[in-house]
């Protein structure tokens, strides 16, 4: 049997563990986790390289209720990433039952015309009963072509769903170097590590409503990489609770993710952030499309 490569989309809920499962395969942090919802923005690709086989993972915003034009956005951005693939991915977590929500969205890969795995994750918090009746709850869709139980933090069957998807894809070549493991610049990766810490410090709409973008890089005289960045906010309000008392909310907004761009450059950085006010972009198309394509 010949080389296998193809484009496998992985969508789902929010908060299922869909960056996680990608982030484990790849044996590396490449995509932001959090548990607030609607953390993952873009379409990003992921390359897993295998023996026999390129997988490249497609990472999409998770499936929610749109509220604002910005998570209507993102719902659209997931959907569309079906277009093109060769496997499509989807995943859950051991209700015991078919969810609704994931039901809703069935309706949207019931005609996708290649094969659906199904991965349940989070199954070392299930017992075995809840784990066998979502089985036969989802098996009894009649979407899937294997399903596949796992656990991203347990490292759970994560190579026997890696195996699985690999064996669904067409033969083909391979799409990009041994050595890739994403498609976007590094520039992008230190964006999102930057995003991650106000999600994971900040509460209510805050989160949702900036945007990071790296203004430079370059290695200084003395040998350390300094990165300019601004996050932006829609309201002006919301400017000092990112900054914080005393500055105190952006310095540790600033610490925080300058250890995952340090364990992820492997060398020390200057890091500086600049808050800075673009009243109502996530209420703005033109504005969404244009911050979020320079995050992306």
């Amino acid at each position: 049997m010949g080389f296998k490569s193809g484009f496998v989309g992985v969508l789902g809920q929010a908060n299922v563990g869909k960056s996680s499962f990608i982030n484990a395969l790849m044996g590396k942090k490449l995509l932001i986790v959090s548990e607030k919802r609607q953390s993952t923005r873009h379409r990003i690709r992921c390359v897993l390289t295998l023996p026999g086989a390129q997988i490249i993972f497609v990472d999409t915003p998770g499936l929610h209720q749109p509220v604002d034009k910005l998570s209507k956005y993102l719902l659209k951005q997931a959907y569309a990433a079906l277009d093109g693939l060769d496997v499509l991915v989807y995943m859950t977590e051991p209700w015991g039952k078919l969810h609704e929500d994931d039901e809703k969205a069935f309706e949207h890969i019931r005609d996708f015309a290649k094969p659906i795995v199904l991965l349940i994750n989070k199954i070392d918090l299930a017992s075995k009963e809840q784990l066998e009746a979502t089985k036969r709850a989802y098996q009894q869709t009649g979407l899937f072509r294997e399903i596949v139980p796992i656990s991203c933090t347990q490292g759970i069957n994560l190579g026997l769903a890696a195996n699985t998807i690999a064996e669904l894809l067409p033969e083909g070549p391979k799409y990009f170097t041994d050595e890739t493991q994403l498609d976007r610049p590094v520039e992008f990766v230190i964006a999102e590590f930057i995003r991650e810490k106000i999600y994971q410090l900040t509460h209510k709409e805050v989160p949702y409503s900036t945007s990071v973008e790296v203004v430079h890089m370059g290695e200084r005289e003395d040998g350390l990489m300094e990165i300019f960045a601004n996050i932006y906010v829609a309201r002006e309000s919301q400017k000092p609770i990112l900054i914080g008392n005393g500055g105190r909310m952006i310095k540790e907004i600033g610490r925080l993710a300058r250890q995952e761009i340090e364990a992820f450059l492997g060398r020390h950085v200057y890091l500086d952030l600049q808050v800075k006010v673009r009243p109502g972009w996530n209420e703005n198309e033109a504005e969404i499309a244009q911050l979020l394509g320079r995050e992306g």
